[in-house]
């Protein structure tokens, strides 16, 4: 986890797919996010139907998906009831409550 979370924010190499992606991996072993492109939403539709649609915020590891207040799509991956994700601020692993002020919608997935 504290790997995780000296990540840099860059709008082109590392963003919150790149980083939701390789949290992903590291937890579950799980490569299925690293293969969508962030200009490609058709693409990760089709990669979220791998998963399972659960109720959260999860104590295991689950894809989050949730919308910024401005209506843009943003990932993290939740585990143990706390959001991981990356924004430009940088890496963060907080209680999930509290992203409720900043993001609106999650939907959360695990693996089927």
């Amino acid at each position: 986890m504290d790997g995780l979370l000296v990540q840099r924010y860059d709008r082109r190499l590392n963003n919150c797919l790149h980083f939701a992606a390789l949290a992903w991996e590291r937890l579950t072993g799980d490569r299925g996010l690293v293969s969508v492109r962030e200009d490609d939403i058709a693409g990760m539709r089709g990669v979220m139907r791998r998963y399972l649609l659960i109720k959260g915020p999860t104590a295991v590891p689950s894809i989050v998906l949730l919308d910024t207040l401005s209506g843009e799509p943003h990932i993290g991956v939740c585990y143990r009831r706390r959001l991981l994700h990356l924004t430009e601020a940088g890496a963060s692993f907080f209680p999930f409550d509290l992203a409720a002020s900043t993001y609106r919608n999650p939907r959360f997935y695990v693996c089927r």
